[in-house]
């Protein structure tokens, strides 16, 4: 059975880092399918905003851990989680604009090895 991950991109509307931010965290989850194929890797896009909104209003559901929304001070965010966004471990944390080349390669590092 496959690993199980999800990749969180905390973002808001105000965040103009963040709209570049985006195409970059789909390219990634494309890559990571593409390199990890022993893995399964969940994108989830949060909007800080409305993400406070509903934890506090129960609106809808929510996407991530209240721990884990408490924890962003900064946006954008790319968070990798082991398991589920709502209950699972953080394992790895990136923070700001950043190339695609050093996320992928901080996503890559913090996933096991292939085989353990």
């Amino acid at each position: 059975m496959a690993s199980q991950y999800t990749l969180v991109f905390f973002t808001a509307q105000w965040c103009d880092p963040g709209i570049p931010m985006r195409r970059i965290f789909d390219e990634t989850l494309r890559d990571l399918a593409r390199l990890r194929s022993d893995i399964t890797v969940e994108g989830v896009v949060v909007d800080i905003d409305d993400e406070e909104v509903n934890q506090q209003t129960a609106a809808s559901a929510p996407r991530v851990s209240t721990e884990l929304l408490a924890s962003v001070d900064f946006v954008p965010i790319i968070s990798l989680v082991e398991g589920d966004a709502l209950v699972g471990n953080e394992i790895a944390r990136m923070v700001g604009q950043l190339p695609k080349l050093v996320i992928r390669q901080k996503i890559i590092a913090a996933l096991p090895e292939v085989g353990k």
